[in-house]
């Protein structure tokens, strides 16, 4: 996460450059676009381990509301 607060002094004008740098630094802009158009499907080997580890996260969510 991008956090910039303003200087003492500073402009808005100032800011908003100084954020866009930030993006454009870290390549946020950039991965944002690829996954818009670019994104592939999950393949059934990711659909299963994501959905292993649901089960295990919900097992371990159910043994907890029954001891507290």
């Amino acid at each position: 996460m991008i956090k910039v607060t303003i200087r003492d002094g500073e402009s808005v004008d100032r800011l908003i450059k100084r954020f866009l740098r930030h993006v454009k630094n870290r390549g946020l802009l950039k991965a944002f676009r690829e996954d818009r158009y670019f994104k592939q499907k999950p393949t059934k080997k990711k659909i299963r381990e994501a959905a292993l580890s649901r089960e295990k996260y919900r097992a371990e969510n159910k043994k907890k509301q029954y001891i507290s």
